[in-house]
């Protein structure tokens, strides 16, 4: 082969390896979105709720979507009722299994003044069981975590993750063995939070993300 030749076929191939990067680089962007940084207004964060049509099989909306106070986004006490440093507001919504209060699952949404106090509230929120906790598939948002059947409780997942100046938790029965659920939640409910942010309608459900947190 001549020197030509070869250096064609070397050229070809670093420029193949520049253009696989890039769009892996790019995907992972993609994944990872824009971190949320607008102070969002309590009808936008109800907006970015899941609801009916917009969830995983099986699981229905339970009672009207909520706003809730600060206390509730923290790992507290029943009679601490103090809100974390910087939060500004939080919305959640409840979801049943084929129609059972058995099992139930849970979506809540904490909006704080900075990312700062977002990830100070993020890291309170989760606990202190380092050994339940579980690496997601991904990363959703900038953090994430799964923690386990946390406390006394069997067969429960909790998920959590930060974008920006919002915290996202999951919590849901009857999916310990299999967390792609609630890994889904988290993505879709992120990814309607960087809709509305955007000046646009919350649209994505959780079958819109299922295919890219199955690869």
């Amino acid at each position: 082969m001549s020197r030509a030749r070869i250096a064609v076929t070397t050229l070809t191939a670093v420029l193949g390896l520049v253009s696989l990067t890039s769009c892996s680089s790019s995907n992972s962007e993609d994944d990872a979105g824009k971190p949320i940084a607008k102070q969002l207004g309590q009808g936008e964060i109800t907006q970015a709720l899941p609801g009916q049509g917009e969830i995983l099989r099986g699981w229905d909306p339970y009672k009207e979507k909520s706003e809730r106070e600060g206390q509730y986004c923290k790992n507290s006490g029943p009679k601490d009722d103090s809100a974390p440093q910087g939060f500004v507001r939080a919305g959640d919504a409840d979801y049943l299994f084929q129609g059972s209060t058995r099992n139930m699952m849970e979506v809540a949404i904490c909006l704080f003044d900075t990312p700062e106090n977002a990830k100070s509230a993020y890291t309170q929120w989760k606990g202190t069981e380092k050994d339940k906790e579980k690496a997601p598939t991904k990363t959703v948002g900038e953090e994430t975590t799964l923690v386990m059947n946390p406390g006394l409780s069997s067969n429960t997942v909790h998920g959590f993750s930060r974008s920006g100046v919002v915290t996202i938790r999951v919590t849901a029965d009857g999916m310990a063995q299999d967390t792609t659920g609630v890994e889904d939640m988290l993505t879709a409910t992120l990814k309607r939070l960087q809709q509305v942010q955007d000046g646009k309608r919350a649209t994505v459900t959780t079958a819109d993300v299922a295919p890219k947190a199955e690869k």
